[in-house]
C-alpha cells in the first residue's frame, strides 16, 4: 500500500518533484566541488611552501652594503638558536627593456605586468622551482627556466629564444621549461625571476647591479623580525615572511568562496520550496489524510510517507549532484595545479560524499519539522479539506471600489499579495537571494575599477596616463631619484618636441628605517614620495599630509603596530644621516599590504637607494579619451609603456578581477535558470490550489487572457517587492562579505555599486525570466474546467 502511495504522488507532481530533484542536484555540485576546493588548496599551500623550501623569512638588502655585518649577526643568532638556519644568493636585477624575444623579423620586448624582472640561479636550497612532474630541472648554460605565470603573460613558449642584454653582456637563451615558483611566481608577488646556469649567470654579474637576498629559517618569525628591526642594519630593502607568500595564493580562493556561497544559497532555496511544496501537499491531501486518520493511522504513519518520498528525492538528487561534482572538482582543482606543487591533486571524495549525506540529512530534518503541521490537523477537519467554517481575522486586502484606476487583473494580483503574504515570503526571499548573489560579484568588480581604489594604490584617477619603462639603456633601471627626474625630463623634452605639453610626476620607492627612541624600536617601511609636478590627490584617514621637509605619514597598521600618535617624534635614517621627524597624518592604503610611509616631497633623497618607482603619472593638455590618447602616445613613442592608472591595479592584483568578469554572465544565466525553475513550480502550485476560483472567474465571463494577466501581474508584483527588499540586504552584504576581503589587501574600502547595473538592468534580466516561466504555467489556465468550482470553500 505504501509502494502505492508513494507511486501515486510522485507521478502525480512529478513536476514539483523533478524541480525539487534538480535544487538538491545543483545544491550537491556546487557545495561538494567548492569545499573540495578550499580544502585541496588550504592544505596544498602549506604543503608547496614546504616541498618548495620556502624559508621563514627573505631579508632584500643592497648587496654591496651591510653584508659583512648582517651575515655576523646571522651566524650569532644562528648560534643563540633564534634561527636555524640561513643562506644567502644574489638576484640581478633588468629592466623588462633588456628581455626580448624573437617575432617574425623583429625583437619585441616581453610584456612583464609591471613585475620586477631579476636574473638567479638554483645554487642555494631554498625557493626552489619545479616542472610539471615535480622535479627539479636541469639547467645547461645558453638555457634558461621561466615561471609558467611568467610563459603566460609574455606570451612565450618552450624551446623559443629570448636574448637578455646588461650593459653589453647579451646572450640568446633557450625557454627549457616553465616551472612553478612558489616564492617569486605569483603575479600577484610582483616579482619574477629567471634562472639561468651559474656560468651564464657569472658573465652578467660584474655589469649588473646586485640584490642579496637571505633565505632564513626561524621557529619564532615575529620575534625574530622585531629582533632585526633594533639592529639598525641601514641597507635592508625589504623583510619578506612566509605568511605573506602564503597569502597571494589564498586569492586563488575567492572563486571557490563565491561558488560556496551560490551552494548555500541553492539550499536554502531548496529548503524553502521543499517547506512550500510540503505545506501544500498537506492541505491538498487533507481529506486522504483525515480518511486516514479514520482509519486508525497514526501521525507518525502519515508522516512517515512523506519523509520516505522526500528522502528518495533527496537521495536520488544529492547522489547525482555528488557525482557531478566529481568532474567539477577536478576542473577547478586542476587550474590551480597549474601553478604550486600538490601532494595530491586527485580530489577527496569523502569530502563530496560527506557534503552530499549533510545535505541529505538537512532536508530529511527540515522536511520531517515542516510535516508538524499533520499534528494539529483533527480527522474530521481534514475531511473538510482543513476549514472548520469559521474565520477570526478581519479582511485585510483592498477594496475594488478605492482601487478605481486598477484594472481587474492588476488589483487582483496586488490584492493577492496583501492579503496573502505569508503565501509569497518563499518566493519573494528566493528572488532577494538571487539578486543579492548577482550584486556580489557585480559590486566587486565595481569597487575595483573605482577612484577610491586607485588612490588606494597610490594612482592619480585623475592622471591622463601612466607611464612606466623610460630606462635610456638596455639593461638599466633606475636606482636613485636623480636618475628617475632626469629621465622624466627627457622624456617631456621628447613629447614637447613633438607639441605635447605634459606634466608629470613621479612615484620612487625607498625602503627607509625609522627608529622610535621611547621603544627602541626600528621599522624598515616602503616609503612613498612624489616628485615633480605637485599632486594633491593622496587621502589621509587623521591629520594631513606631509607638507613640511620633518614632517612624515604613516599607515594605519604601522601606527597601530607601533603605538603611534599623530604628533609623536621618530627618527628616520636618509641619505646615510638621521633626521627628527615628526607624524603629520596616518592613511590606509595597499602599498606593501597596508604597511607603508609618505615623505613629503621637499625632503632631500638624493643619496638614497630607490629600490624601484611605481608609476609616472602623466598630464597631458589633449582633447582625446584616455583609450585613445594612449594608443596614439604608445604608436609615436613605442619605447615605453603607456597605460591608464587602472591597467596598472589591475596587473597589481593579478586576475582576480578577470576571473570575477567572467563569472557573471554564467553566473546570471545559472540564476536565471534558477528563479525560472522556481517561479513555474510556484506559479503551478498556485493554479492548483486556485483552480475553483480560476473556474468561478471563467464562469462569469473573464477570458484566459485576463486570467493569465492576473497571474503575471501578481509575480511582477512579488518581483518588485523582493528588488526594494534586497537592495537594503545588498548593502548589508557588501559590509559583511565584501569589507574583509578587500580588508585583507591592507586598507578598508567603501564598496561601489552601480544603481543601474544592481537594481535595473541584471534584476531586469532576471524579472524577464520570471515572466516567460509564469507565461508557461499559466497555459494550463485553459485546462481548467468550470466544474472545478466545486473546490471552492
Amino acid at each position: 500500500m505504501l509502494y502505492q502511495i508513494l507511486k501515486k504522488d510522485m507521478l502525480k507532481r512529478k513536476g514539483v518533484n523533478i524541480i525539487l530533484f534538480l535544487f538538491i542536484t545543483l545544491s550537491t555540485v556546487f557545495l561538494a566541488s567548492s569545499i573540495n576546493n578550499i580544502t585541496i588548496i588550504s592544505s596544498a599551500v602549506d604543503y608547496y611552501m614546504d616541498y618548495a623550501h620556502v624559508p621563514d623569512v627573505n631579508i632584500i638588502i643592497d648587496s654591496k652594503k651591510d653584508k659583512t655585518q648582517i651575515d655576523h649577526w646571522l651566524q650569532q643568532q644562528k648560534e643563540k638558536n633564534v634561527i636555524s638556519d640561513f643562506e644567502y644568493n644574489q638576484f640581478l636585477e633588468v629592466s623588462a627593456k633588456s628581455v626580448s624575444v624573437k617575432r617574425g623579423q623583429q625583437k619585441e620586448t616581453i610584456e612583464n605586468q609591471g613585475a620586477n624582472l631579476y636574473l638567479s640561479t638554483m645554487d642555494v636550497d631554498y625557493s626552489k622551482v619545479y616542472d610539471d612532474f615535480g622535479n627539479v630541472p636541469i639547467v645547461n648554460q645558453g638555457e634558461v627556466l621561466v615561471s609558467k605565470t611568467m610563459l603566460e603573460t609574455a606570451k612565450l613558449h618552450i624551446g623559443e629564444k629570448i636574448t637578455i642584454q646588461s650593459k653589453g653582456v647579451s646572450k640568446d637563451l633557450t625557454i627549457k621549461a616553465a616551472v612553478k615558483d612558489a616564492a617569486f611566481g605569483n603575479e600577484m608577488v610582483g616579482i619574477s625571476r629567471f634562472l639561468l646556469n651559474e656560468k651564464d649567470f657569472q658573465d652578467y654579474q660584474p655589469v649588473t647591479y646586485a640584490l642579496g637576498v637571505y633565505y632564513i629559517m626561524t621557529p619564532d618569525i615575529d620575534a625574530f623580525t622585531e629582533l632585526l628591526n633594533h639592529q639598525g642594519f641601514t641597507q635592508i630593502i625589504n623583510i619578506i615572511s612566509i605568511d605573506t607568500y602564503k597569502m597571494v595564493y589564498a586569492f586563488d580562493m575567492i572563486v571557490a568562496g563565491l561558488l560556496i556561497a551560490v551552494g548555500i544559497c541553492l539550499i536554502c532555496i531548496a529548503l524553502l520550496v521543499l517547506r512550500f511544496t510540503l505545506v501544500f501537499s498537506i492541505e491538498e491531501q487533507y481529506q486522504e489524510i483525515g480518511i486516514l486518520k479514520a482509519i486508525g493511522l497514526k501521525n507518525r504513519n502519515i508522516k512517515k510517507i512523506y519523509l520516505i518520498k522526500y528522502f528518495v528525492i533527496v537521495v536520488v538528487g544529492a547522489v547525482l549532484g555528488t557525482l557531478l561534482s566529481i568532474p567539477v572538482s577536478q576542473v577547478m582543482i586542476q587550474s590551480v595545479s597549474q601553478n604550486m606543487i600538490m601532494a595530491s591533486d586527485e580530489l577527496n571524495l569523502a569530502i563530496n560524499i560527506g557534503c552530499a549525506l549533510s545535505i541529505i540529512a538537512l532536508v530529511i530534518m527540515f522536511c520531517y519539522l515542516s510535516t508538524r503541521k499533520l499534528n494539529k490537523v483533527s480527522a474530521i477537519t481534514a475531511i473538510r479539506g482543513g476549514y472548520t467554517g469559521e474565520r477570526y481575522h478581519s479582511y485585510r486586502g483592498f477594496h475594488l471600489s478605492k482601487m478605481k484606476y486598477l484594472s481587474v487583473s492588476n488589483y487582483l494580483g496586488f490584492n493577492d499579495i496583501t492579503t496573502h503574504l505569508t503565501r509569497y515570503i518563499v518566493l519573494i526571499t528566493t528572488f532577494c537571494l538571487s539578486f543579492i548573489l548577482i550584486t556580489i560579484p557585480l559590486n566587486t568588480i565595481n569597487t575595483m575599477h573605482s577612484q577610491e581604489m586607485l588612490k588606494k594604490f597610490s594612482i592619480d584617477p585623475n592622471a591622463s596616463v601612466l607611464l612606466k619603462n623610460i630606462e635610456v639603456s638596455q639593461g638599466t633601471k633606475y636606482h636613485f631619484v636623480t636618475d628617475l627626474i632626469e629621465g622624466m625630463q627627457q622624456v617631456e623634452k621628447k613629447m614637447e618636441d613633438k607639441g605635447y605639453q605634459v606634466d608629470m610626476t613621479g612615484e620612487p620607492l625607498y625602503f627607509i628605517n625609522y627608529t622610535d627612541h621611547k621603544k627602541q624600536k626600528n621599522n624598515n617601511l616602503m616609503t612613498l614620495q612624489l616628485v615633480g609636478h605637485p599632486r594633491y590627490f593622496l587621502d589621509y584617514d587623521e591629520g594631513y599630509a606631509p607638507e613640511l621637509p620633518n614632517e612624515v605619514a604613516f599607515s594605519k597598521d604601522i601606527m597601530t603596530e607601533n603605538h603611534w600618535q599623530i604628533g609623536d617624534f621618530v627618527t628616520a635614517n636618509i641619505n646615510g644621516k638621521k633626521q627628527n621627524m615628526i607624524i603629520s597624518g596616518t592613511f590606509t592604503d595597499y602599498m606593501q599590504l597596508g604597511k607603508s610611509a609618505r615623505l613629503n616631497s621637499q625632503i632631500n633623497c638624493d643619496q638614497e637607494t630607490m629600490f624601484d618607482y611605481w608609476s609616472i603619472m602623466v598630464n597631458v593638455h589633449s582633447s582625446q579619451s584616455q583609450e585613445k590618447l594612449i594608443q596614439t602616445l604608445q604608436k609615436e613613442f613605442p619605447e615605453y609603456k603607456w597605460q591608464s592608472g587602472q591597467e596598472l591595479a589591475d596587473e597589481t592584483i593579478g586576475g582576480i578581477q578577470t576571473s570575477l568578469q567572467e563569472m557573471i554572465i554564467p553566473m546570471t544565466i545559472l540564476l536565471c535558470g534558477v528563479i525560472m525553475l522556481i517561479t513555474l513550480l510556484m506559479e503551478k502550485l498556485f493554479i492548483t490550489r486556485e483552480k475553483g476560483e480560476i473556474a468561478m472567474l471563467k464562469s462569469i465571463g473573464f477570458q484566459h487572457k485576463t486570467i493569465q494577466k492576473w497571474q503575471m501581474m501578481r509575480m511582477a508584483f512579488v518581483v518588485i517587492v523582493a528588488m526594494i527588499v534586497s537592495i537594503p540586504l545588498s548593502l548589508l552584504s557588501n559590509t559583511i562579505v565584501l569589507k574583509p576581503i578587500f580588508a585583507i589587501m591592507g586598507a578598508q574600502v567603501n564598496i561601489q555599486v552601480d544603481p543601474l547595473q544592481a537594481y535595473l538592468i541584471y534584476p531586469s534580466i532576471l524579472l524577464i525570466g520570471i515572466m516567460i516561466s509564469t507565461l508557461i504555467a499559466t497555459h494550463s489556465v485553459k485546462n481548467i474546467n468550470i466544474r472545478e468550482m466545486n473546490n471552492l470553500e
